[in-house]
């Protein structure tokens, strides 16, 4: 690993107790003088950490971009480590759920609980945050597998609520291929207090094969970018 990563726990420690803050900052009923205490000191330590942001360009990978390929993620199957600064899945991004996807078989599994900043309808979670979770369940899938590429269309359809606070089951599985195109579903479930199994929202993306002079342009774009 390159000297300017920084150390993976460390930082993961940092970003999960970043995360906890943002949960309780949501469902705060707080007083004005705490809450002034909060402001204070989360200032404080964003000036403290400020001279210590890389300049980019970014990635979901790692930080530094001219590390892809070198470190020992390269051929890992595990979406975690694949994708560790993702916004849906990465320990290392503080916005991130993260939901715990597993690679089974060919299909990309996960149960996750969305915490109260990811409302949308009353008890439930926002429709956009489904669509980004998809995103991801889906072309995560294509990558561990190395079949897939950018996304090209997302459809998502919602069956009915999705509750927070409980979990929801996901599965993404490859269609179909044609060409350049893979075609990828997935699907959410939870279970009502019944006990009966409810279809939530399923998706199908289309995911498209870049060209390699597509992807190397684009890497020696980043690594000149990194070393101006």
């Amino acid at each position: 690993m390159s000297e300017e990563e920084p150390d993976f726990e460390a930082l993961k420690g940092a970003v999960g107790a970043v995360r906890q803050l943002i949960t309780h900052l949501r469902k705060t009923k707080a007083d004005p003088a705490l809450l002034a205490d909060v402001e204070r000191e989360a200032k404080a330590l964003s000036a403290r950490l400020a001279p210590h942001d890389h300049k980019g360009p970014y990635a979901q990978r790692r930080l530094v971009i001219g590390e892809f390929g070198k470190g020992p993620d390269r051929d890992t199957d595990d979406p975690v480590e694949y994708f560790q600064y993702s916004p849906i899945i990465g320990p290392l991004n503080p916005i991130a759920p993260p939901v715990p996807f597993k690679l089974v078989g060919r299909e990309m599994h996960a149960s996750h609980a969305f915490e109260p900043q990811y409302n949308g309808p009353p008890l439930s979670v926002h429709g956009g945050v489904i669509a980004m979770v998809f995103d991801e369940l889906l072309g995560s899938l294509g990558a561990i597998l190395d079949i897939g590429g950018f996304t090209g269309t997302l459809e998502v359809i919602y069956r009915s609520l999705t509750p927070l606070q409980q979990p929801i089951r996901m599965r993404s599985w490859i269609d179909r291929e044609e060409g350049v195109k893979i075609f990828i579903k997935g699907t959410m479930h939870t279970t009502d207090p019944g006990g009966e199994e409810r279809l939530c929202s399923e998706s199908t993306g289309i995911f498209i094969r870049p060209k390699q002079s597509i992807l190397a342009d684009a890497l020696r774009e980043a690594e000149k970018l990194a070393a101006s």
